[in-house]
């Protein structure tokens, strides 16, 4: 037996009677190979993560460096480096700790150079909206490689086949950031252009004039309790697949994915009408039914959301919708002259103090 063979005993990484020696033997030593330290693999191992330490490694690869290291680095003061940390949504740092990578002293010189430009509430508040969305794309990255990659090659892969596939997925990761800057670049004219139409005519930093529009699944949560976590998360990808795809095709922006609910806007009415009412008509094709309400109206937009009466008004009427039918107030009737719509009555709307005049959209053509 070899001297590191004896330490990999000791540190319980290896287990000579065990039926799996030779496949642990051979991870190991490819683990090693890759530069990863008995130390780090014992902390790995105690957390049952021993194949995905190279690849975790290989995340955010180089020195890692205290609050104190990186803000000399960038030249900025510790509070500055500790509010951004905070405002990406990640945990603070205690003093000794080692979060940061080199990597990052690019990201704190692009918010230090920002700064000569906006104003640091707004600049906060916008490092918060990229955090969470961020979160999101990550959560949906490890997600995607668990159930197409990691629980496949758990009913043959080896060991060292797992811990190369790990390392292969966060080489993919790495590589696949490139597509943010096209991306980012794309949306933001998107959204520009978008804006720039809803504030036609107006001088000043007004609400902005908007359709809101909220559809959300029938029944959903009674159907928790009758099918398969499987079957559901099929009805769900399928509903915001749809509607992500009829809200792009039509121009409008998605503002909220909320499991059975889906949120959008458009600048005009006539649109909002016609992407509610074709993801309204899609979900009969997944053996269920959907509502939706429209308001049209100004609204404050901030940190990529929307806000006000108008918005509140559009999940109000929403909720009081019957299965497939889609109720829009009377600026959405005015506002789409070419659809056809049928008194709905005067409703009273949880929050609203006056009843409201609502319609039922009939026709889109």
């Amino acid at each position: 037996m070899s001297e590191r063979e004896a330490s990999w005993i000791a540190a319980g990484l290896y287990d000579p009677a065990s039926p799996r020696a030779g496949e642990r033997l051979e991870l190991l030593r490819w683990i090693e190979e890759s530069g990863v330290t008995l130390a780090e693999m014992s902390a790995a191992n105690a957390i049952g993560q021993l194949g995905a330490v190279v690849g975790d490694r290989q995340l955010r690869p180089g020195p890692q460096l205290t609050t104190a290291e990186i803000a000399a680095a960038v030249g900025l003061d510790e509070e500055s480096v500790a509010a951004i940390r905070m405002a990406s949504g990640l945990p603070q740092a205690g003093p000794d700790e080692r979060v940061y990578v080199e990597d990052d002293i690019a990201m704190l010189r692009a918010f230090q150079g920002a700064l000569h430009v906006f104003s640091p509430g707004e600049l906060v508040h916008f490092t918060r909206v990229i955090g969470s969305a961020l979160r999101r794309i990550a959560e949906a990255a490890g997600e995607m490689f668990l159930r197409d990659v990691e629980v496949p090659m758990q009913r043959h892969a080896t060991e060292l086949e797992w811990a190369q596939a790990q390392l292969a997925g966060i080489r993919l990761a790495r590589t696949a950031t490139a597509v943010f800057d096209p991306m980012f670049r794309a949306h933001l004219e998107m959204a520009t252009r978008t804006t720039r139409e809803a504030r036609a005519g107006l001088h000043d930093f007004d609400p902005l004039p908007l359709s809101i529009a909220f559809v959300d699944l029938n029944g959903f949560t009674s159907r928790t309790g009758q099918t398969t976590s499987e079957e559901l998360l099929t009805l769900v990808m399928a509903f915001e697949a749809t509607a992500i795809d009829l809200v792009s095709e039509h121009g409008g922006r998605l503002i909220k994915l909320i499991g059975d609910e889906v949120m959008f806007s458009t600048v005009a009415p006539d649109t909002a009408c016609r992407i509610a009412s074709e993801l309204i008509r899609h979900a009969e094709a997944w053996v269920t039914s959907a509502r939706g309400g429209i308001a049209h109206g100004p609204v404050v937009a901030s940190g990529g959301d929307v806000y006000g009466e108008t918005v509140n008004l559009a999940s109000r009427i929403a909720d009081i919708a019957v299965p497939g039918e889609l109720l829009v107030n009377e600026a959405v009737v005015a506002g789409a002259p070419d659809l056809a719509f049928e008194p709905a009555g005067r409703r009273q709307l949880k929050g609203f103090p006056a009843p409201t005049r609502l319609w039922s959209l009939t026709v889109t053509q």
